[in-house]
């Protein structure tokens, strides 16, 4: 079976080219990927560049069986002209900011709802996206979730110091103000701690403005990094304090290194985080709550540990080939 892809991919990085590069490794199909084309990072230029390039480029691949779009726009948007043109069935995931971003502005909401509803699938990476597309007025008997997976690591280390972090882009709705600010109350009482902020974005510089107008010390902006095990394995607690969130891959992957995750109560995250077992969630947009659950995991070896084991355990129930499978059965049904 032939797959056209429409979809993020390297060398960016995210939850959406992991999750894409996790399903293409555990599937025997043959996937042609068109992503975006070499052009400035401004976000109208772009996507018109993705489907006016990835228009023409998929004409040359008339005999695939599926096209399979992951975002609803401008993936999603060049999937549905496509399928008319080369009548073949269509899948679209949405990832979150899709649904919970672009769909909330007028113009959006009216290409986000024409693409779902041309889709002849519409996966959601958790049910509370499911449930914003059926908001939308997308069709329940062409929705279904199918969660990312982790890839649980063979050893984990017990013994953490007194660090915390942070995996995500630095833009606005990932919170990473609303840390900061919580990073410094927690530094009052436990003046030891250091906080190690993974990723890259639009909103790093006024970060790094706001931290120093915080007086903040041991805060480490590592960029974006390949590998995250290191990370993952040296800290003692996640934080993700996320504004809007339609899955938390992230708080996935720490939990499998039984890292437990105190994160906001938004999204797809209570779907993965469960509150007093394998982390701690609080309100979104609070730094005085995230301070005082950030310094109950950092100080409490006994909730630490528990909230540890259960953090593994509840990551193993995620695995990338069932997800993987998921998407198989699908494309089997479609054809």
């Amino acid at each position: 079976m032939r797959i056209l892809l429409l979809t993020q991919w390297k060398p960016a990085r995210g939850g959406v080219v992991t999750h894409v590069e996790q399903v293409i490794k555990r599937l025997p199909h043959e996937f042609i990927i068109i992503t975006y084309p070499r052009l400035p990072k401004i976000p109208l230029l772009r996507a018109t560049g993705f489907l006016f390039f990835g228009f023409f480029r998929a004409l040359r691949y008339r005999d695939c069986d599926i096209i399979h779009a992951h975002y609803a726009v401008p993936q999603g948007l060049l999937g549905a002209l496509l399928s008319r043109v080369l009548r073949l069935p269509l899948v679209v995931t949405v990832h979150g900011s899709d649904l919970l971003r672009l769909a909330k502005h007028p113009a959006g909401r009216v290409l986000v709802r024409f693409v779902l509803n041309e889709a002849d699938a519409v996966v959601a990476v958790s049910s509370f996206l499911k449930q914003r597309a059926m908001e939308l007025g997308v069709n329940t008997g062409k929705l279904r979730v199918i969660y990312g997976g982790v890839e649980l690591p063979e050893k984990v280390h017990r013994h953490r110091g007194q660090r915390v972090l942070f995996v995500g882009s630095l833009v606005r709705h990932k919170g990473v103000d609303v840390l900061l600010r919580a990073f410094r109350i927690v530094k009052q009482r436990l003046p030891e701690t250091e906080l190690i902020i993974v990723g890259n974005g639009r909103d790093r510089q006024k970060l790094e403005e706001l931290c120093r107008a915080l007086e903040l010390r041991d805060v480490r902006f590592e960029g974006e990094q390949c590998e995250l095990s290191g990370y993952y394995s040296s800290s003692r607690v996640l934080a993700l304090p996320s504004r809007t969130e339609g899955f938390g891959l992230a708080a996935l992957e720490a939990m499998a290194h039984s890292l437990p995750v105190v994160a906001a109560r938004v999204g797809g995250i209570p779907e993965v985080v469960v509150h007093r077992e394998t982390g701690i969630l609080v309100e979104r947009d609070n730094p005085e709550a995230l301070a005082e659950a950030l310094a109950e995991v950092l100080t409490d070896d006994t909730l630490w540990r528990r909230l540890s084991s259960q953090a593994r355990r509840q990551a193993s129930g995620f695995s990338w080939e069932r997800t993987a499978q998921r998407y198989a059965e699908l494309y089997e049904e479609l054809v």
